[in-house]
C-alpha cells in the first residue's frame, strides 16, 4: 500500500474480498478487508459489494459496518462449503454495482 498511499481514488469503485478464520481469530475476523476499505475511502474511492454478516460467528471485525461487511468475507478453514455460493452471490451484486453510475 505504500506505493499507492498518495493516489486519489476519487470517482473509482472498489470491490474487496478477503479470508479469515472466525474460530481461531474471532476478535479480528477479516480485519484486512476493513483496513483496505478504510484506505480506499480515505482516498475518495467507493467500496461496493457489501455482504451480510449473517451466518458468521465472530467477536469483532474492522470490516463490519452494522450488519454488513465492507466486502466479501471468506472462511475456508471453517465454512469451505459456503465459499462458492458466497462468491457467486457477491459477484452478482458487484457486477450490478459496477454498472451503476
Amino acid at each position: 500500500m505504500p506505493t499507492i498511499e498518495d493516489e486519489s481514488f476519487k470517482g473509482k469503485k472498489f470491490a474487496i474480498f478477503g479470508g479469515g478464520d472466525q474460530k481461531n481469530y474471532p476478535e479480528n475476523f477479516v480485519d484486512g478487508v476493513g483496513i483496505m476499505a478504510e484506505f480506499v475511502e480515505e482516498r475518495g474511492g467507493k467500496v461496493v459489494g457489501l455482504t451480510s454478516t449473517k451466518g458468521y460467528s465472530y467477536e469483532g471485525s474492522r470490516a463490519e459496518r452494522g450488519d454488513q461487511f465492507v466486502g466479501l468475507a471468506l472462511d475456508i478453514e471453517n465454512q469451505a462449503a459456503l465459499t462458492n455460493e458466497r462468491i457467486k452471490n457477491w459477484m452478482e451484486v458487484v457486477v450490478k454495482e459496477f454498472g451503476k453510475k
